[in-house]
């Protein structure tokens, strides 16, 4: 029972369902053709093949996949005439071999019957894979909006439990640059940046997906407020394409990048520590993002729990929005340590 719960999926429906087939059309095999050394020989010639033959259109069907829905029932269809005059040349070649199997399937009058036969048995397994494999894609993609969601309201939770008026601190915030711009100046540019970055925060704590430029805006004032905090120990260089400025991205995804290099960087960086963002869009599909920082890569410390965790819960969004399209790598070489992400552009 384990090794069966370990197989793939595909492999239980597989062996489950031919192995039914075969046991409910034996009977009538077994009638038809009078012998059971007969009735097996042609079970294991004509389900036999067609068990591996369905396996090779698994393939096909996996290589060749795409949304169309023309495109795929002519390659249903394509796959299937082509298998069904395979398996009409293989029950030639075995007929002599049993009494009663070339009178029945390959006489001159049937075998184009026998050849449609076959086809639409394999027509009707492809649209049964298929089937399945929307209703299972259906139940996937349920449960992933569903852990988004989870996601999102944890998410929602710890800003309540962090916020303190924000509101308040925010108007606070404007009440003291307006006091202190005209004594000093880089102090007024800190406040101002702070105020502008918490308005960012206030405008699109709620918003699901949000332009990159807005982000990126905000990560700028994050970054001077980090660089008037460590008093010349911080250099930062942002760069953003104009074609990247309007893609959607989930949510937060700069900030949680910045804050890792800042974090990680410092403990191994010689100072000043540097602070480099590129967002770019190199096609009208796709958006590449990397943010890189001077020192070197800290792998995750297992009895800390709060160890890269900005960086692992952006990796676990990106796996829930993005399954299987999209890259997070981390690179490390001549003092540097880059994260890439490239993810779909919407």
């Amino acid at each position: 029972m384990a090794l069966w719960l370990r197989l793939p999926l595909f492999w239980r429906f597989q062996l489950t369902g031919w192995g039914a087939f075969i046991a409910v059309t034996f009977p009538l095999k077994l009638v038809l053709f009078g012998s059971v050394a007969d009735a097996m020989l042609v079970s294991a010639v004509r389900d036999g093949s067609s068990f591996l033959l369905t396996l090779a259109l698994h393939r096909i069907y996996r290589a060749y996949w795409s949304g169309r829905i023309g495109r795929m029932s002519a390659l249903i269809i394509a796959s299937c005439a082509v298998a069904g005059l395979l398996q009409g040349g293989l029950f030639l070649m075995f007929g002599p071999f049993a009494s009663n199997v070339g009178e029945l399937t390959f006489t001159h009058p049937s075998h184009f019957s026998v050849f449609y036969e076959r086809t639409g048995l394999l027509c009707a397994w492809s649209f049964l894979y298929f089937g399945i494999r929307h209703a299972l894609e259906g139940v996937r993609r349920e449960l992933r909006l569903a852990l988004i969601e989870s996601e999102k309201r944890q998410a929602q939770l710890q800003m309540l439990r962090a916020q303190i008026n924000p509101h308040f601190l925010f108007n606070a915030l404007n009440s003291v640059h307006a006091n202190v711009c005209g004594i000093n100046a880089g102090l007024g540019r800190m406040i101002q940046s702070l105020a502008d970055f918490l308005r960012f925060s206030l405008d699109h704590s709620r918003d699901d997906f949000i332009p990159i430029g807005r982000e990126f805006d905000a990560m700028r004032d994050y970054l001077e407020v980090e660089q008037m905090r460590f008093r010349g120990g911080l250099e930062f260089h942002c760069e953003m394409g104009e074609d990247a400025r309007e893609a959607l991205v989930p949510g937060i995804i700069l900030q949680p990048l910045v804050e890792n290099g800042i974090k990680y960087g410092r403990e191994t960086s010689d100072s000043p520590l540097r602070i480099r963002v590129n967002v770019a869009s190199p096609d009208s599909a796709s958006l590449e993002i990397a943010v890189s920082n001077s020192g070197q890569w800290q792998e995750p410390v297992s009895r800390e729990k709060e160890s890269h965790l900005g960086l692992q819960n952006l990796r676990c969004r990106l796996g829930l929005i993005y399954p299987e399209n999209h890259r997070l790598e981390i690179t490390h070489c001549d003092g540097w340590v880059t994260i890439s992400i490239r993810i779909p552009a919407l």
